[in-house]
């Protein structure tokens, strides 16, 4: 990291609740200056009013499949940042635990657009304003790797997040932007309570568990692209 400038800029998708808090918290802690959004604006509200209302903090109401709504919060964050030298794509949508043959058409189809689509826009429309040497995270998951009977749309999205990752670390391997498919595994949030309902949620690593690993994956700068949590303890 030495031979760039010290990262302070972050944008964190879906960063009202879950991962996505702990991980914008854990970018405030070591002074980062982050923009984050959710699509709704209260979430954003209890965010910034629980956090102390942080200067070094933009949000803003952002719907990740919406072309238009993403490239609006770009101009935003590029207006706070400048420049970005993180990403981190966490916005996602679990969809529901079903069979191919039950699985309700509509919600496929949203939960593709959500966690591909909005992957892509949000990545296209600020590539042009990442810094060399700085990092792209994309939330993926075990069922992105491994199949699994029931998860339907969410592990298709999953497999594409892991796909897309490896495409992507490709073309920006010249400008030296390390992009990552980082699996999470099981963490204590709603999707995964969700997923999971009769888990014991006391079982599970927290968010803030998982926050520090991303800030220990920025610090590494691991060749891997697809990664577990496991890998960087």
């Amino acid at each position: 990291m030495s031979r760039y400038t010290f990262f302070v800029r972050a944008v964190v998708t879906g960063g009202s609740r879950g991962i996505g808090r702990a991980i914008v918290e854990a970018f405030l802690k070591e002074n980062y200056r982050v923009c984050t959004c959710a699509r709704h604006q209260e979430g954003l509200l209890v965010l910034k009013r629980e956090l102390g209302d942080p200067i070094n903090l933009f949000a803003m109401p952002c719907d990740v499949k919406d072309r238009d709504s993403v490239k609006s919060f770009v101009n935003h964050c590029v207006s706070f940042l400048g420049k970005v030298d993180v990403l981190v794509n966490n916005a996602g949508v679990l969809g529901v635990r079903e069979k191919i043959e039950g699985y309700p058409e509509d919600v496929w189809e949203e939960v593709l657009r959500v966690n591909l689509n909005g992957m892509f826009f949000v990545t296209k429309y600020f590539i042009p304003y990442m810094e060399r040497g700085g990092f792209i995270i994309n939330m993926s998951s075990g069922v992105g790797k491994r199949p699994a009977p029931t998860w339907g749309a969410y592990a298709v999205s999953k497999f594409g997040t892991e796909g897309f990752s490896l495409l992507l670390a490709e073309e920006l391997r010249e400008r030296d932007i390390r992009v990552y498919a980082f699996n999470p595994g099981a963490t204590r949030t709603t999707m995964r309570a969700q997923a999971y309902p009769q888990e014991d949620p006391t079982r599970l690593k927290s968010p803030e568990e998982v926050a520090r690993a991303v800030l220990r994956l920025i610090k590494l700068r691991p060749s891997s692209v697809s990664l577990d949590y496991e890998d960087i303890l």
